[in-house]
Order: structure tokens, then sequence, then C-alpha cells
């Protein structure tokens, strides 16, 4: 599979690269030996992503009492959680935020059901698992990314999977796997592996849409696997954004095996996630993504 994707990419010079600044602030998040302090000087050793955090920081999204001076004055005062995942959000979707959408894929929607995913991959996995609630969020909103890799180097090959996809009403998975041999899922993980992120980063991504729930647990290595299905399941529930995919049921049944509690029992409130999401596309400068003309 890896070799087939190798060869579809080995023409582009202009693969999406990942800053070894956003490298060090993803493994960040598991090294409790890493303070505010060690945070923003992280950070500041990139002069664009810290004048993109301060503007932020001071903008009225947050409405902080005072300006923001410096990083560590943000980390300080917005947190951990809020400061990585500006940054990695920053950072990773901009990389894509000129990708050129074909009519009928909307960027606005693909953003939209990304940003849902992070959010309940994040609430999901709050006192469920031993996982990070900021790598969920990070893998989450990253989950779909295959898909933006197609559209900008495989589009016709894309759409007509999309289309299948939709006239035939089968998993994408399936119909890109018809046309293109490989999935975006498959190409997801292997642009996480070009970016050294971890292994169970990039299993989460692969698996997605096919994970096998009879084999995952809370407590096992590929946890962030089930965050990461069940999260995209619910956000496909609860209808809120587009990435493409034709409409997908929630396994309740696993998930409740896997959680211990429902959605509902999780008080997961769809206008409430919606809001936060509608505040993550402004923060993130997703608001008025690239589309082609009809």
């Amino acid at each position: 599979m890896r070799n087939k994707i190798d060869e579809m990419f080995t023409n582009v010079k202009n693969l999406p690269s990942l800053p070894l600044v956003v490298q060090k602030i993803f493994a960040s998040i598991n090294d409790s030996s890493v303070g505010a302090k060690h945070l923003a000087k992280i950070i500041t050793s990139d002069q664009t992503l810290t004048a993109r955090v301060l503007k932020l920081a001071n903008s009225s999204f947050f409405g902080l009492r005072g300006k923001v001076q410096n990083i560590h004055h943000a980390v300080t005062m917005l947190g951990f959680s809020t400061i990585r995942q500006i940054c990695l959000g920053v950072s990773i979707c901009g990389k894509f935020k000129d990708t050129r959408t074909p009519p009928g894929f909307s960027g606005t929607a693909f953003w939209t059901h990304s940003i849902v995913t992070a959010i309940l991959a994040k609430e999901i996995a709050r006192g469920s698992v031993r996982i990070e609630p900021d790598i969920c969020y990070t893998i989450g909103l990253i989950h779909d990314i295959g898909k933006l890799l197609l559209l900008d180097h495989h589009q016709d090959k894309f759409i007509e999977a999309l289309n299948l996809a939709h006239v035939k009403n089968i998993p994408l998975v399936e119909a890109e796997t018809r046309i293109l041999e490989v999935n975006h899922a498959d190409v997801g993980s292997w642009l996480l592996r070009k970016w050294n992120l971890p292994r169970e980063s990039r299993q989460a991504v692969r698996n997605h849409h096919e994970a096998e729930m009879q084999t995952i647990s809370p407590i096992s290595n590929d946890a962030l696997t089930g965050i990461i299905y069940f999260a995209n399941q619910l956000a496909h529930h609860l209808e809120l954004g587009n990435s493409g995919t034709p409409p997908m049921k929630l396994d309740e049944q696993n998930f409740k095996k896997f959680f211990g509690s429902t959605p509902r029992e999780m008080r997961i409130d769809k206008v409430r996630i919606e809001e936060e999401t509608q505040v993550s596309i402004e923060i993130l400068g997703l608001s008025q993504p690239a589309e082609s003309p009809v």
C-alpha cells in the first residue's frame, strides 16, 4: 500500500511538510517536563507562528484584559491546551488553506466536519482513555487530511470516487479504493509518516473508517483509533459539516461498550459543539477557504 502511494506522489515537489517547531509542540503534549517557559521557547523559535499566536491572543475571541506582550504571557493566560491547539491547528491547516475545491465539495463544510470531529474527540476522550485530549483534538482535526492531498494532486480521480460513492451509496473509502487503489485514510496516514508523527496517530488516521472495535479498548495501545473512529461517526451523526462522505450511522452499541456511556449520557450538546466550531473556524483562519468556480 505504501509503495502505491509513494508512486502516486513521486513527482510531487511541493508536498506539504511539517515544521520542526510543530513536531516539537506535538511531542510536548505527552511530556510532563514541558512547562510554560519551555513551551514558549519552542513557539518563539518560529517568528511567523509567534506573530500569529500573539495576534489571536489579543483578538476579541478571547477577550483578555490588557495586551498580551509575549508567548509566555499567552500560555499563562490562555493555558497550555488552547495555545497548543492554536499552534497545531494554524500550522497544519495553513498547509492546505489554498486547496482548490471543486463544485460539490465545500471547503467550509469540510473544515467544519474536521473541527467538529476534533472537538468531539477531545470531549469523549476525557475520563475515558489515558490519552491526552490535545492529541485526540489534533488527530481529529487532521483525520481526513488525505482527501486534501488527493484534491491537490489527483483531483479528477478523487471526484470520480466521490461521485461513485454517492451514486452507488457506498462508503467513500470503498469507492476510492476501486478507482485509486488506495483511499484517503491510507494517504493521510502516509503523510503523517512523512511528518514523523507517532505510530498511534498514523494508525488512528488510517483506520478511522474501518477500525476493528472488537479488539480495541480504552486501555489498549490503539485506543486513539477508537476515539477518532467514534468521533468521526458522531460528527456525521450530528450532521455538522460535510467531508464528502455519504451519510454514516453511529455504532451506538459499541460506542457505549467502549466508553461506558452514550453520547446523550456524556451530554454531547449539538448547539454547543456547533458554536465552538464556528469560533474555531475563525481562529484558525478557515472562514473563507478557496473554492473553484462552477
